[in-house]
């Protein structure tokens, strides 16, 4: 049904909505469809500019079916940022079909065209299930409308799709939230009643690293998380949409009341989400609160093997005396410096696409088109000393296999006593001296190995690797790290020698 709305338009589309006469799914799926005509006319600026990723009726149905049984016949749902409404329509189903006698869904709308389709949405939602079902769509930017209207709350449940942005400081819509999506998140919180459900389709930012550290501890002191549905692919959930990003959905509950384990799932995306793996995880394994109240997402045994494993290593890049650091050559910003050709006031300048496993290839073949040459007048605010290093890509390829590429750069491998390292590569050196090349050969081996790759899955939530995160990764004794490299030395691969090492260890 949904393939043939997208091709007769808005109107007729919503003829075809006749209220009774469609199932839960068929509503769902015809109001996906009225999205994607939506989608058709509207720009891709004016589509980031709002924020707005829209929920498939597959992923929004299976949202719904996370929330537990409510404690009264009538019950109340917000939907924040509510788009086109597949979202509230999938939540009302769901609840009205399993659960309650009656439904009052609040929607929240601001972009113009958007709410148009929304209205006419709940309206054709309202014709199947007649009385039961009583909506309120408000036009309005949710945080400002929370900000101003205190009195709306004692919701039961919450369910959204929020928009992705940066969110300044000094924002009036308040908090401290880094992203728009985490403060949508603490204000519908902030609305529920004590015991209520907020299940949240968001990135997986928010799991780890400093930048969240904040918002992760307020929100666990006052929520308690059930359900967290991880995604393999990072482009399947809002494939549509052209969005590259680590997506998992979330059930949290309103209460401070402390759960034993929470129950993580798992598909590649959402065609195989019947057939989705599911397992129940000590909480203590989940949110890690000596790093910041941390989320790791172990999937499965294997996962929870490789944690326990890292997590016996003591060492750390800092107790090796090492430090990693980020490229100090951001291109639009040395333009005037760069070069396409070498001469002799000229020296290499490295890119993420020069960091290969394990080694650094440089200069590439045909086809690199970016500059592979900076100025030696850069100087050394610039430049760095042509020494050892452990390189390392901050950004993985789109649906790379791997999330951690390293290279081991052994000094004096390219000519000049400086080299450029570009923004988008971290750098692994020894503070107050040098590397020595076994040292780096070791240490790449490890990170580009099926463990760590495996861990870094499980306990990060980003798209890049930050220096961070780098900093906090466990690492095995100094002697481990020489042993890999001696295989390494001998032609094994990172993964044999590593797996060769440790099992021996």
């Amino acid at each position: 049904m949904a393939k043939s709305m997208k091709k007769i338009g808005l109107a007729a589309a919503m003829r075809g909505i006749s209220g009774d006469e469609l199932h839960a799914r068929e509503m769902a799926e015809a109001v996906a469809a009225l999205c994607a005509g939506y989608r058709e006319r509207t720009s891709d600026a004016h589509k980031k500019s709002w924020g707005q990723f829209f929920t498939g009726p597959q992923i929004a149905a299976f949202m719904a079916s996370l929330f537990e049984a409510p404690r009264s016949e009538a019950v109340r749902i917000l939907d924040p940022g509510a788009g086109t409404g597949v979202l509230g329509i999938c939540a009302t189903n769901e609840i009205l079909g399993r659960f309650a006698a009656r439904v009052h869904l609040t929607a929240v709308e601001k972009e113009p065209g958007v709410a148009k389709i929304l209205r006419k949405s709940l309206a054709a939602a309202q014709r199947r299930w007649g009385e039961r079902l009583q909506y309120n769509v408000v036009e309005d930017d949710f945080l400002d409308l929370a900000r101003r209207e205190r009195q709306i709350a004692n919701f039961d449940y919450a369910i959204g799709n929020p928009p992705y942005f940066k969110m300044s400081p000094s924002d009036a819509r308040g908090g401290d939230a880094p992203n728009a999506y985490a403060r949508f998140i603490e204000v519908a919180l902030g609305m529920l009643a004590d015991g209520g459900q907020l299940c949240f389709i968001i990135p997986r930012s928010f799991s780890s690293g400093c930048y969240f550290k904040n918002f992760r501890r307020r929100l666990h002191s006052v929520a308690r998380l059930d359900h967290v549905h991880v995604f393999g692919s990072r482009t399947d959930a809002f494939r549509q949409d052209g969005v590259l990003q680590e997506n998992i959905i979330v059930l949290y509950k309103k209460t401070q009341a402390p759960n034993a384990s929470v129950v993580i799932s798992s598909s590649q995306g959402e065609s195989d989400l019947a057939e989705r793996g599911i397992h129940s995880v000590p909480r203590t394994r989940v949110i890690a609160e000596a790093r910041g109240s941390s989320v790791f997402l172990p999937t499965n045994v294997r996962d929870l093997g490789v944690m326990d494993l890292v997590a016996g290593w003591t060492g750390t890049l800092a107790s090796m005396g090492l430090d990693v650091s980020t490229g100090p050559v951001v291109p639009f910003r040395s333009e005037r410096l760069l070069r396409q050709k070498s001469s002799t006031a000229t020296v290499p300048l490295l890119w993420l696409q020069h960091v290969r496993p394990g080694l650094v290839t440089w200069p590439l073949d045909g086809g690199f088109r970016k500059p592979e040459h900076i100025k030696r007048s850069a100087g050394t605010k610039l430049l760095v000393p042509n020494r050892t290093y452990v390189l390392i890509r901050r950004f993985s390829a789109k649906e790379d296999p791997r999330r951690l590429v390293a290279g081991a750069y052994l000094a004096g491998s390219l000519p000049g006593a400086l080299l450029g390292l570009e923004n988008h590569v971290n750098f692994v050196h020894r503070l107050g001296g040098e590397m020595s090349p076994r040292e780096a050969m070791g240490l790449a081996a490890l990170l580009n190995s099926e463990l760590i790759d495996a861990y870094f899955r499980i306990s990060s939530g980003n798209t890049q690797v930050s220096a961070t995160e780098l900093r906090a990764l466990p690492l095995p004794p100094a002697a481990l790290l020489d042993a890999i490299a001696a295989r390494v030395s001998e032609g094994q691969s990172a993964g044999a020698a590593v797996n060769g090492v440790l099992g021996e260890a």
